[in-house]
């Protein structure tokens, strides 16, 4: 009887100790939590926009079948095209005969706005992206080069990484210029 009480008593110990050091490897022991709720916005917020990007990834698809009922918001560098742009861009995907033609045509399409981009000093907000975390203290190639980063980057967790990273050298610069960073939405 004293035996089992004792490994129950060592089996409930490693429990304890167990849970604990994944709840304080979790970053949730100790301090004043504000840090942690600032992290949590922050992922959430990242979730929201991960939403976003998604569903208009899922839209995108479905209009696939027929280029000619995109949105002009669902054309990458639309904001840098005119009509006639737009309706010739339609219509040429339209054209396409296969899967393959149609994705060189819009790899071609993603240079060509990257350039007129460049040229203009313009931001290229692709489809499903919003804007950027201190985006205000960024030059217009910085903040097309980040998007363009993100766009390409394959896995949730990849992308996450990547935003932590330039949240915390945005703060380095905001700090540096004694500016306060705005919360983008």
């Amino acid at each position: 009887m004293k035996y089992r009480t004792a490994i129950s008593i060592i089996v409930a110990a490693m429990l304890a100790l167990t849970s604990l050091s994944i709840y304080s490897s979790q970053g949730k022991g100790g301090g004043d939590g504000s840090h942690d709720q600032q992290m949590d916005r922050d992922r959430d917020r990242d979730y929201d926009k991960d939403q976003a990007r998604d569903r208009d990834r899922d839209q995108a698809r479905l209009h696939a079948q027929n280029p000619m009922s995109m949105s002009d918001r669902d054309i990458y560098g639309s904001e840098l095209m005119t009509e006639d742009e737009l309706s010739q861009y339609r219509k040429q995907l339209a054209n396409m005969e296969t899967e393959q033609a149609r994705e060189q045509f819009q790899i071609q399409h993603q240079k060509q706005m990257q350039d007129r981009a460049m040229k203009q000093r313009k931001d290229l907000v692709p489809p499903g992206q919003g804007s950027i975390y201190g985006g205000e203290l960024m030059s217009v190639e910085e903040r097309n080069k980040y998007r363009e980063q993100l766009r390409l980057m394959d896995s949730d967790q990849e992308r996450l990484q990547f935003q932590s990273q330039h949240r915390e050298k945005i703060e380095v610069r905001a700090k540096a210029l004694e500016l306060e960073v705005e919360e983008s939405e």
